[in-house]
């Protein structure tokens, strides 16, 4: 396929999801159904979390606005606790290990596909058909309608999570996804008064549902998704927590947000010599 398959040693060896829905479809649980470990986002999704054999989209502005860490959680339930395996197939950075042990994922069962945009649909429908794989997190900012009809077929017929990350003005363009979900960073209401690292502890994450089985959600979730340093080496984590509170302060536009985000976790990333990655805690319950 031309494509490459690389993090660690993963041992990977297809009918239809229901498809009639009965009864209320945000109070119908599923013993498959994975949480995502914030529970006012649960109350919101369809059966109470994420909804093995669909295709849930996160709509976004710029990679690093917290999408992985707002899935953290379940990825850690996956790979620890169920023993599955994830797959990224093109994210737009290089998987980051030492973040992902700090949120407690199991590193060896994750799969890093590097595929080119014309490759990356093919990459995540065989991705789908592997046993043994409890979602498949996909990066592909142009697709087709149809492409998207046969990314759902494929995430069904696996009864596997699929996350398709899209750019916001998708949001305008019909899909196949059973779910889609906008995902903004919101400053805090006192951001001019806080330093860089106050500043990127308080950041939120607004979730607008814009298309779910049920009615559609009366305002956004505000979600709390503080960023953390990793497990960084001795040195370099007491020269971060020995800056003083009001030594620097950065004061940014909504719009520059996700930017300022990614910018600043290179800053650190770049210390250690690895790649660029959305940093989080993983002991926050909402």
């Amino acid at each position: 396929m031309g494509a490459a398959l690389s993090l660690l040693d993963v041992g990977l060896t297809s009918h239809l999801q229901r498809q009639l829905w009965q009864g209320s479809p945000i109070n119908d649980p599923d013993s498959d159904i994975v949480s995502s470990g914030y529970r006012t986002l649960d109350l919101v999704l369809p059966g109470a979390g994420w909804m093995p054999g669909s295709v849930t989209e996160l709509l976004i502005e710029e990679s690093g606005v917290g999408e992985i860490r707002l899935l953290a959680r379940a990825l850690r339930e996956l790979t620890v606790h169920k023993g599955r395996s994830v797959i990224f197939v093109a994210p737009p950075w290089k998987p980051n290990l030492t973040a992902f042990r700090a949120m407690n994922i199991a590193v060896n069962k994750l799969v890093w596909v590097k595929a080119s945009e014309d490759q990356t649909l093919w990459a995540a429908e065989q991705s789908l058909k592997q046993e043994g794989i409890g979602a498949v997190l996909i990066w592909l900012p142009e697709v087709r309608p149809e492409a998207l009809r046969r990314l759902q077929v494929a995430a069904q017929e696996a009864k596997s999570l699929a996350f398709l990350f899209r750019p916001l003005k998708a949001a305008r363009q019909s899909s196949a996804a059973p779910l889609r979900m906008v995902c903004k960073p919101i400053l805090p209401a006192n951001a001019q008064t806080m330093n860089r690292r106050e500043w990127m502890q308080a950041v939120m994450l607004e979730i607008d549902i814009i298309k779910r089985r049920g009615p559609l959600l009366d305002k956004p979730l505000q979600l709390s998704l503080p960023l953390q340093l990793p497990a960084l080496p001795e040195h370099i984590r007491r020269a971060h927590l020995g800056r003083k509170a009001r030594e620097v302060k950065h004061v940014v536009d909504s719009g520059d947000i996700a930017a300022f985000i990614a910018r600043s976790s290179q800053a650190a990333l770049d210390a250690l010599g690895i790649g660029e990655f959305d940093f989080a805690s993983s002991n926050i319950d909402e």
